[in-house]
């Protein structure tokens, strides 16, 4: 048995000079993820870039922008309201006229020109510039989540890949060590020291190993189908591999639980945007209420006519008068816009209190699992500190001569292996989670990035 036991001691000794090496130099990678590609030693600036490009150039953006221009255009016509209408008119042409005791048939014309200034609606006009201006404020709410939206999108997209990356590298490595431990048992079985029982073992594993390989070829795909769905453009490989994730925002994050619902109740668009339609909604109430008295102008009106019902001559007529006008009955039309106006803002208080309720309900559910992903990736660690352990300990019983089964190196390799990628995804969550966070906050900007 000892000539049987030392091809499998030799070819333990092999592999675990590997492993090992492997597991002194993986623990760097998962614990700070900020040096895995040489050729890119910072990726803020890469991602910060693309994000910038992204906000300038999506489709999106410039619509929301198009509205926020529409809606300054709407402010400034709602003051024109109170700045005084000038009506002109110009009339000429043969004038007959065939009355008892005499007639005409001249040539007259006649000019008119009248100023209007609005003295007092009983808040119409006030109602229509706030409602304008709640629009312009509404409009920009909604241009800020947008933006935030696409932000968020890119930075998942973005190290998503990276995601991806880094797991299909750590199954790539799990399956090669099967391959290896599969041919050796291979090689036993057929000199006729080894079991074959052993052999269907790692086969099994090796099977388990490709499938996942495959599993996670799949998501690497999804996601840079992903990154091209929200960047415009698909990216290669060799540009994937030179991503490095982004550190973490630890200046803006919240100390706690309540802090960061108090920003989000503060700076969440979404709520910013539904604030602005109430203050919309209620100017609106004004303005159909205002229907409902008369309007108090100022007038001043000249007048010029030319040989007018036969008068030979030029005859001037000029006159400042105080006007108050009032549509009258209109059929309860102005009265049901009033009701109808005071129903929609009903309407929108109680949704804001739904929005209200899942906001807190988002901001929450960011919290707890940027929390549970903190304590994951220290478990995570804590894993693959132990398995590589345990594959130095398979190396010091191979130095002092013992037995090394091939099932426990394949086991510490997979456990190893498994244990590094799950890491190193958690450390990468962790990252995604707390832009989350600052999603669900309102403050995703471009200069968390910086």
């Amino acid at each position: 048995m000892k000539f049987v036991r030392l091809p499998i001691i030799i070819f333990a000794a092999f592999l675990m000079l590997g492993s090992i090496s492997n597991a002194s130099a993986q623990p760097a990678m998962s614990e700070g993820m900020t040096a895995m590609n040489p050729d890119q030693v910072d990726g803020k600036p890469y991602l910060l870039s693309i994000l910038k490009d992204l906000l300038d150039t999506h489709d999106r953006i410039k619509a929301a922008e198009a509205r926020v221009e529409s809606a300054e255009h709407l402010v400034s016509q709602s003051w024109s309201g109170w700045t005084p209408s000038f009506d002109m008119s110009i009339e000429g042409g043969r004038e007959e006229i065939d009355k008892p005791g005499g007639g005409t048939n001249k040539f007259r014309n006649e000019e008119k020109l009248t100023a209007t200034q609005l003295l007092y609606d009983f808040g119409g006009t006030p109602g229509t510039i706030n409602s304008a201006k709640a629009t312009l404020n509404e409009y920009k709410a909604v241009l800020e989540r947008v933006r935030q939206d696409l932000i968020i999108q890119g930075v998942e997209s973005y190290l998503g890949l990276i995601r991806a990356r880094e797991t299909l590298k750590y199954a790539v490595q799990s399956e090669e060590s099967m391959k290896r431990l599969s041919g050796m048992e291979e090689t036993l079985v057929k000199r006729g020291a080894g079991l074959s029982y052993k052999e269907l073992q790692i086969k099994a594993q090796l099977a388990g190993a490709m499938s996942y390989r495959v599993t996670i070829e799949r998501a690497l795909q999804i996601a840079r189908n992903k990154f091209k769905a929200v960047y415009g453009y698909p990216v290669t490989m060799d540009e994937i591999n030179k991503m490095v994730p982004v550190s973490m925002p630890a200046q803006y994050m919240p100390g706690t639980l309540e802090d960061a619902l108090a920003q989000a109740y503060e700076r969440n668009p979404l709520l910013i945007q539904i604030q602005s339609i109430k203050d919309r909604l209620e100017s609106e109430v004004d303005v159909q209420e205002a229907t409902l008295f008369p309007k108090f102008e100022f007038v001043l009106e000249g007048k010029r006519r030319e040989q007018d019902q036969g008068a030979s001559g030029v005859r001037t007529e000029n006159k400042a008068t105080f006007q108050v006008s009032y549509s009258g009955f209109s059929g309860l039309g102005e009265y049901e816009g009033a009701q109808a106006a005071k129903a929609n803002l009903r309407e929108i208080r109680k949704q804001d209190l739904d929005i209200r309720r899942t906001v807190d309900e988002n901001v929450r559910n960011a919290w707890i699992e940027l929390m549970t992903l903190r304590k994951n990736a220290e478990l995570y660690r804590t894993q693959a500190n132990i398995t590589a352990e345990f594959l130095d300990l398979i190396k010091k019983k191979r130095a002092t001569g013992e037995q090394v089964e091939l099932l426990d190196i394949l086991v510490g390799e997979r456990d190893y292996s498994t244990a590094t990628s799950a890491s190193v995804t958690a450390d990468i969550d962790n990252i995604i989670f707390a832009y989350k966070l600052l999603y669900q906050m309102g403050m995703m900007n471009l200069e968390a990035f910086k």
